[in-house]
């Protein structure tokens, strides 16, 4: 367990990665580069500087207009007691947001433009500036005839104003021309005209340049630029606002904008009203005419059926009625008493008696005659008493008797005949009545029918001259719905302000290196720090080693001023040992890379040399058998007999091919002459046989071979290896490659595969603090540090952008 503890611990390096926060990698990252950020503020501050001088203010022009009718916000139009209000558009609510889209509209503004002549603009350079002339332009343009063909971005004009009475119209095509004041001028655009105004006097000489652009697209360009808000909605204030580098112009726009929208609504409600009421005339003479014809049919159906008023009539015709019918009755009781009496006085038995009488007889001659048969009779029932009835004094008395009886009996034939005649004409008249009667409702059926259309039109008819009397006085009276609060007025210049400039200058110097430099990072398609590596391989880190910028090969060789490079392929030689394991003699070490330049002849030859240094039996071997590099790095001469004379069995004595480096414990064996078949020569047997000779003398064994990515050879030479060091260097090796070492460490290719993270510039890619900083520059101060030269110094600050 403990072995394998220290292995891992053997392949973590203590590097300031793991001693310094992300953030302040970054931070340190970037402070490297400082001249760049130095420059970026420098320049952007200058911009900063010139911009302001030559941008002109923009100022932000505000105006207020509040509406003081009746309002609504919900769309909805509701008139007096709940009647529709669209026969009245004067008294209509107004409808705040659909008023803002009005006011934002084209045709508004486009009227603004026309009236306000925005679509010419005028320009002179007045201290050596150029300077808008609105309201101060010493001449006016105007078309004669447009031709409708205004470029995109508009006509060009530049004239001199040569004198009171003439111009010179700048033309580099077909030279300049002058023309006198109001005269035509033809251009492709149209025939126009110039005219001097108030401000003529003060720019005699001067060169004025005017731009004729579209209305429409000056229109556009204004629409965007003016906002119209609602400032509340529980407040029926609307803010309208806009900005312009000159103030007059933009107060104007919203000026015009207000009165043109003012006179607009009026304009509209007017002509609304307008229709409204001559709606309502024709409606009117409509009605009046339907109204006549109605009348007219009443008055014929009146006449027709004898009518004034069916409910008096009818009430009338149920008296007449009722009284025919009581004086029926009467008759038929008068004839039943007369009957009675009749046929009492026509009985023989009843000659002697008294009659019966009513009291319901109301006739008074038959009432006397009765008295006087009444008299008549008693006066013979007296002398009856006294006297026999055979005496002839009843002679008389009978005859009166018989006359009275005589008379009576007739009075009541005549009575009756009376109240029979009586009888026949009440029965006669009340069929009449009930004739009427029957026909009184079929009359009132179409009288009401005709009523009722003619009481509709009636109420149409008198709604209608209400509405049209009450819209006319409106009408003679309109007022506007809205009205202006503030008018237009403009505020401090919103844009340049110099302090917001100079700290954006300030922000933007400091982004863009940033910037630049994320950019050239995220482009950079080497790799340029460890973790890059981390997170791409699962294969160990070995050690890392700094850029030198020195030409000597062997670097751990040049006395303390060398101290950290030196140490640093210590630690490589220390993680080496605890790669091997227990292995203390005859370990054999493969160098390889992906490409060329990655420095393994370097590396492997420096370790070699630290591995001598610590009495270690040292022999590095040059099996780049196709470019070899490891004697010149000792200063050997390539043409001796080396690994190739031995391979191809020419040579056979090991030791005759060995040579010394120069530094004890550390010997070299060269590749010998360059062979046409280099692999072949590397799969034979005696390769093994070699390093299985070397192995009985040497501690270590070193070999350096060609990149695995363009030839084949390391793979052959890596089965008589115990470890295989790969070679990645910074801002060389091609990220690309780690996936590379990825597949070979996925194949099983190399025993004891590791990594060794070559060429690393510290202060330039900000990979920790690195064995220049910390305890190691401490060291040198007390040792015999190394003078920088002037060409270094100019290399490090260059680097620095």
């Amino acid at each position: 367990m403990s072995k394998q503890k220290t292995q891992v611990q053997a392949f973590t390096l203590p590097t300031g990665d793991t001693d310094t926060s992300a953030s302040s990698d970054i931070v340190k990252k970037y402070l490297f580069h400082w001249p760049l950020f130095v420059l970026g503020v420098i320049l952007f501050i200058v911009g900063a500087y010139f911009y302001l001088q030559v941008t002109k203010p923009t100022y932000p022009i505000v105006a207020t207009l509040e509406f003081k009718g009746p309002t609504s916000s919900e769309g909805t139009v509701i008139g007096k007691n709940g009647q529709d209000a669209n026969l009245d558009p004067i008294s209509t609510p107004v409808i705040v947001e659909n008023e803002i889209e009005v006011m934002q509209s084209k045709k508004l503004m486009y009227k603004v433009v026309n009236d306000l002549q925005l679509w010419v603009n005028y320009q002179s350079t007045i201290d050596g500036k150029k300077t808008d002339l609105y309201k101060q332009t010493p001449l006016t343009f105007a078309f004669i005839k447009a031709n409708n063909t205004i470029d995109g971005k508009g006509e060009k004009i530049k004239v001199v104003i040569k004198d009171a009475n003439s111009f010179t119209l700048i033309d580099d095509e077909n030279g300049d021309k002058d023309f006198a004041y109001g005269s035509s001028v033809k251009s492709d655009f149209g025939t126009w005209k110039l005219t001097p105004t108030t401000n003529f006097n003060s720019f005699k000489g001067a060169t004025l340049n005017i731009t004729v652009n579209d209305p429409d697209q000056v229109a556009d360009d204004y629409q965007g630029r003016v906002k119209v808000e609602l400032e509340n909605k529980d407040a029926p204030f609307v803010n309208l606002s806009t900005s312009d580098q000159v103030p007059s112009r933009g107060k104007d726009i919203l000026n015009e904008l207000m009165a043109q929208y003012k006179e607009d609504a009026m304009s509209s409600k007017n002509k609304d009203a307008q229709k409204a009421i001559d709606f309502i005339t024709v409606r009117l003479d409509s009605l009046d005419r339907d109204l006549d014809i109605d009348e007219k049919q009443i008055e014929v159906f009146k006449s027709s059926s004898s009518m004034t008023d069916i409910a008096s009539q009818s009430q009338g015709f149920r008296d007449i009625s009722q009284a025919n019918i009581k004086a029926s009755n009467e008759a038929n009781l008068q004839l039943s008493i007369l009957e009675g009496i009749e046929k009492w006085v026509d009985n023989p038995k009843n000659a002697g008696a008294l009659p019966p009488t009513s009291a319901h007889l109301e006739d008074p001659s038959l009432m006397a005659l009765y008295e006087k048969l009444t008299v008549a009779q008693l006066k013979k029932s007296d002398m009856l008493a006294t006297i026999p009835e055979s005496n002839p004094m009843f002679n008389s008395v009978n005859e009166q008797l018989d006359a009275l009886r005589k008379a009576f009996k007739d009075k009541i034939s005549a009575m009756k005949a009376s109240q029979l005649a009586i009888k026949n004409q009440i029965a006669n008249f009340q069929g009449g009545i009930q004739a009427g009667l029957k026909k009184i409702p079929e009359q009132d059926r179409e009288y009401t029918s005709m009523k009722r259309k003619q009481a509709s039109k009636e109420k149409i008819y008198t709604f209608l001259l209400e509405k049209r009397e009450a819209i006319s006085l409106r009408y003679a009276s309109t007022v506007s719905d809205s009205e202006i609060v503030d008018d237009a007025h403009a505020g401090k210049a919103k844009w340049p302000k110099p302090s917001i400039v100079y700290a954006l200058a300030l922000l933007f110097g400091l982004a863009a290196p940033i910037g630049l430099l994320y950019a050239r990072e995220s482009l950079n398609e080497r790799i340029s720090n460890r973790k890059q590596i981390e997170d791409a391989v699962n294969v160990p880190i070995l050690g890392e080693l700094s850029y030198q910028e020195d030409t000597t090969p062997i670097v751990v060789t040049q006395g303390r001023g060398k101290f950290a490079i030196g140490e640093q392929f210590r630690v490589l030689r220390t993680n080496l040992s605890h790669l091997h394991g227990n292995s203390d003699k005859g370990r054999v070490t493969l160098f390889t890379s992906s490409i060329g330049s990655e420095g393994k002849s370097f590396v492997s030859s420096n370790l070699a040399v630290t591995l001598a240094y610590a009495s270690r039996k040292t022999i590095i071997l040059e099996m780049d058998l196709r470019k070899p590099k490891i004697s010149g790095v000792f200063g050997l001469s390539p043409e001796h007999p080396g690994i190739s004379d031995y391979l191809a069995e020419l040579k056979t004595d090991i030791k005759a091919l060995i040579q010394p480096s120069g530094i004890p414990g550390l010997d070299v064996l060269g590749c010998g002459p360059i062979q046409p078949n280099p692999s072949e020569l590397l799969e034979k047997d005696k390769l093994d046989e070699l390093i299985n000779t070397l192995k009985e003398t040497y501690d270590d064994i070193l070999i350096d071979s060609p990149p695995i990515h363009l030839v084949t050879d390391s793979y052959i030479i890596a089965r008589t290896a115990g470890a295989v060091v790969y070679m990645i260097r910074q801002g060389h090796t091609l990220k690309d490659e780690l996936e590379f070492i990825n597949d070979v460490d996925n194949a099983k290719r190399f025993p004891k595969f590791t990594l060794v993270f070559n060429g690393i510039k510290r202060d330039q890619f900000n990979y920790g603090y690195g064995y220049t900083n910390s305890y190691y520059s401490s060291y040198n101060t007390y040792t015999d540090k190394d003078k920088e030269t002037i060409g270094s110094k100019i290399r490090t600050f260059v680097r620095r952008f």
